[in-house]
């Protein structure tokens, strides 16, 4: 009955060495995802830097040249507040 019982012990060994080295593969496999969404997530800070420094500068010249947007609204010719035209004598 000895030898029964060491055989069963050997396979459930066999066994249990599979599962912990296919454990192991599964743990590098979810660390080498932690450090790709890692990578990712530093990626997409960089992007968004970037995109917000671009945004600035695109908000700061809009500025300046929406302000002369405003008065070529008007038309030629015609004053901003009265909208009447400039050049018009009384």
């Amino acid at each position: 009955m000895i030898p029964t019982y060491g055989g069963v012990l050997s396979a459930i060994e066999k066994a249990l060495w599979e599962l912990v080295e296919e454990y192991r593969g599964v743990g590098k496999s979810l660390w080498d995802l932690v450090e790709g969404q890692e990578r990712n997530t530093a990626q997409l800070e960089r992007i968004g830097a970037a995109m917000e420094r671009r945004w600035g500068l695109e908000e700061e010249s809009g500025k300046e040249d929406g302000d002369e947007e405003e008065g070529s609204k008007d038309g030629p010719g015609e004053s901003q507040e009265g909208g009447t035209p400039s050049s018009a004598s009384c």
